[in-house]
């Protein structure tokens, strides 16, 4: 500030227009500076946001009524990077990390935070209370493996923007579950696999298994729905299991998106002797569905132990896991009404059908 005269000079200081919110721009109220000399009138710039803030500096002597001003323009440039942290974890499993936030103001301020990756999840608001710290809950909960850098922002128009650096990996996930199945040959069981979609968008995932005894009920592929929320949205792959073979067997579902990533469960199943069925009631005639249950076509062998009933001897190549009529003709005659018929299968226990003429 400069004198131009031959005496002292007290200069009067006002600053306008006031910064507003959390800014604020301070001086002394006045300045007295020596004749013909200058001296530096200091100022005190504080802000919590980015921006740029405008001020007029106006010094007045109050007796001559003679003044001076300054205009100035103050800029707080971008919140650097206050922290680096790394998570890692399992493809689906959240990972938690708490990032206390400091509020030097004495009223209670609200933050929201975002982030450009959909792993991290965060809540809607974050209340700080005043004049202290308060922890601000991140989730890590990766949907593929993998890893990237990121940045989580915490933002209050009291308070500006917080800005932390995220270093994340993911790795995949093993079998997420085990499903048992039991069934007899030529027979089916059905169970239900279960998972969880994160997406806030749809998906689709293919289905498959490496073992044919088991299969998708839905086809190779199920939709998702979109996920209301960071708890996700249950979706359901129905299996159904028909042995070929007695004992156990055992496959791997795998459940997949290019988006909502990988689920894989292990499906161990449990195949027994062919049930006997029936008795059938045979009113001169019936058809009873039998189905190839294996995964080629087969031969068969039929016989039946009453000559009352009649029906082909043999079913020859029967397609892999279809179906054939089993036509039975009854008339009634000597002897008994009721008669079992047997299907044979070389290297199995026999199917049985128990039946009565009417």
């Amino acid at each position: 500030v400069i004198n131009w005269l031959n005496r002292p000079q007290r200069f009067t200081v006002k600053i306008e227009p006031p910064p507003e919110g959390t800014t604020t721009l301070k001086g002394a109220n006045y300045i007295d500076v020596p004749a013909n000399a200058e001296r530096a009138y200091a100022l005190k710039f504080h802000t919590y946001v980015e921006g740029t803030t405008d001020a007029k500096i106006t010094l007045t002597n109050e007796e001559t009524g003679e003044y001076l001003f300054y205009e100035i323009s103050l800029t707080a440039v971008k919140t650097p990077v206050l922290s680096t942290f790394d998570l890692a974890t399992v493809v689906r499993q959240g990972k938690e990390l708490e990032i206390d936030l400091a509020n030097p103001l004495s009223e209670v301020v609200k933050v929201t935070a975002t982030c450009d990756n959909p792993d991290i999840v965060l809540q809607p608001e974050y209340e700080l209370r005043p004049l202290g710290e308060t922890p601000c809950k991140v989730i890590f909960r990766p949907l593929l493996p993998g890893g990237s850098t990121t940045q989580v922002t915490f933002s209050s128009a009291e308070l500006g923007d917080f800005v932390y650096e995220l270093q994340t990996t993911a790795t995949a996930a093993g079998a997420d579950r085990s499903i048992p199945f039991k069934a007899a040959i030529g027979s089916a069981a059905v169970q239900t696999f279960r998972f969880q979609h994160y997406l806030q968008s749809g998906a689709s995932y293919q289905c498959t298994t490496d073992n044919p005894v088991f299969t998708i009920k839905s086809g190779d592929s199920v939709s998702a729905p979109a996920a209301p929320g960071p708890e996700g949205v249950e979706v359901e792959v129905e299996i159904s299991f028909e042995p070929e073979s007695i004992g156990e067997c055992n496959a791997k579902l795998t459940v997949k998106s290019e988006e909502g990533g990988e689920y894989v469960c292990i499906l161990n199943g449990h195949g027994t002797e062919p049930v006997p069925q029936g008795p059938f009631e045979v009113p001169g005639s019936l058809k009873i569905d039998f189905k190839n249950p294996f995964s080629v076509p087969k031969s068969f062998t039929v016989a039946v132990d009453n000559e009352n009933f009649t029906v082909a001897n043999r079913l020859d190549d029967v397609a892999s896991r279809s179906a054939i009529p089993l036509n039975i003709a009854y008339r009634a005659g000597d002897g008994s009404n009721t008669a079992k018929l047997t299907v044979m299968c070389e290297g199995l226990p026999p199917w049985l059908y128990y039946l009565k003429g009417v």
